[in-house]
This record gives C-alpha cells, sequence and structure tokens, in this order.
C-alpha cells in the first residue's frame, strides 16, 4: 500500500472550516470519523497514513465513515488531479490496497475543500492483485481470477518472475485480445532488444496462457501508463 499512498499524498489538500465529524491530526493530515467509525478504527487508518508516506507534515484532509456495511474514504483532490488519466490506475487500485489493510470494504471518494464528493471509485470496481512471487500481478474485472492464476504459473515456469527481483504487471480484456502491461525503464522503450523480446514473449503468452487469442503487450511507467505497445510487428 505505501506506494499507491504516497502517490496519493502529492494531491491532497485541507477541507474548509466546518464540523465534519470527530477529528484528530496525525502529522499534519487531518482526519474526521463520523457515522459508525470507531476511534479505534480512525486511528489504525492515521498510522497507516503516517507509515506510509501520506501525511507527511503537509496539511490534509480525509475523512472515513460507514455507509450501511460499507465504509467511505474521502480525501480532498487537487482539481488539476481530479481528471488526470495518469492517476487512474493509482485511483482504481486505492480501494483494494486500503480495504486489505483496514480489513473493511472501503471505497474511495474524491472530494472538494468541503468534503463533498465528485468521483467515485468502487472496490466492487478495483483491480484486484495477486502475487507471482515478488511480482504483483494486477487484473482488472474484465479477466477471471482462474486467468490471473494462470498468467502468474507462468509467469514463474517462465522464469519472468523470482522470490527477489520486484516487479509489477497488470492483465486486461478489450474485446477479444488480452492486454498485458509491465513497468519498463524509458530508456528501454526504443530498445530494439527489449522490443523483440517482448514480440516473443507476446507470442508465448498467447500459446501458452491465453489458447492463441490476440495478445498486446503495454510497455509502461511506474503509474501503469501506456508509453508503447506491442502488437503487430
Amino acid at each position: 500500500m505505501k506506494k499507491i499512498i504516497t502517490l496519493l499524498a502529492a494531491i491532497a489538500l485541507l477541507v474548509s472550516c466546518a464540523n465534519y465529524g470527530e477529528k484528530k491530526i496525525f502529522n499534519g493530515t487531518e482526519v474526521y470519523y463520523k457515522d459508525g467509525v470507531t476511534e479505534a478504527q480512525a486511528d489504525k487508518l492515521g498510522e497507516s497514513l503516517v507509515t506510509s508516506g501520506f501525511a507527511d507534515g503537509a496539511g490534509k484532509s480525509v475523512q472515513f465513515l460507514k455507509d450501511g456495511e460499507n465504509y467511505i474514504f474521502k480525501m480532498v483532490i487537487k482539481d488539476d488531479f481530479l481528471n488526470d488519466k495518469s492517476m487512474e490506475s493509482v485511483f482504481n487500485i486505492f480501494p483494494k490496497e486500503l480495504s486489505d489493510y483496514m480489513d473493511l470494504p472501503v471505497d474511495l471518494h474524491l472530494c472538494d475543500d468541503s468534503f463533498t464528493t465528485l468521483r467515485v471509485h468502487k472496490l466492487a470496481d478495483a483491480i484486484q492483485t495477486i502475487m507471482a512471487k515478488a511480482t504483483e500481478v494486477r487484473y482488472t474485472k474484465n479477466v477471471t481470477l482462474a486467468e490471473a492464476e494462470k498468467l502468474k504459473d507462468f509467469l514463474i515456469e517462465f522464469g519472468f518472475s523470482d522470490d527477489q527481483n520486484r516487479k509489477t504487471v497488470a492483465l486486461d480484456k478489450e474485446n477479444d485480445a488480452y492486454i498485458f502491461k509491465m513497468v519498463l525503464d524509458k530508456s528501454r522503450i526504443e530498445d530494439k532488444n527489449t522490443v523483440s523480446l517482448l514480440y516473443m514473449f507476446k507470442d508465448k503468452l498467447s500459446k501458452n496462457v491465453f489458447n492463441n487469442q490476440t495478445v498486446k503487450i503495454h510497455m509502461c511507467d511506474e503509474l501503469m501508463n501506456t508509453m508503447k505497445i506491442v502488437e503487430h510487428k
């Protein structure tokens, strides 16, 4: 969770003055809580914001509340980032990361400075994750767990995943094509040897994992934003 929530730290703001519930402050971050959220739950959330680097001394405000059986994490966000496509993968995976940490079902609400919701990212729609040794495999709701598990097994057998080297990949599907995303250094985007290896890897994925269906490999930055697509020679 640390990497994801640290990225959010740079785009969060303080609320305007008002009563948004009970308040605690964790290293400059105001944590408001109400509607069935306990003090212990607020403390656990606040402590996670400190250890993850979100609460870094700069003024920020979040609100934690309960809605039926679900919980809502509200964050005041800078206007410039609300429609920033480069942050979509962060917003989409955050509900899963926070829910796992809190052991509660949590949705993310991006808000203005009065905690009015501007956009919702639901846990039900969040990117899911499994681990292939030290490789984090993310997968969308367009992909089944069985498909993600088959990819995981292949990555281990192929030697892509090991116990030492941390990597992040993602699996999605559009129409009849599988999309395999992997994080690469920008210096390798135009490297001919790297691209050649990815064409070979794409074919092996199609044959060994996806029943010879079309596979596209997306070369991505650390936020999983596509920099280049490997699909047809």
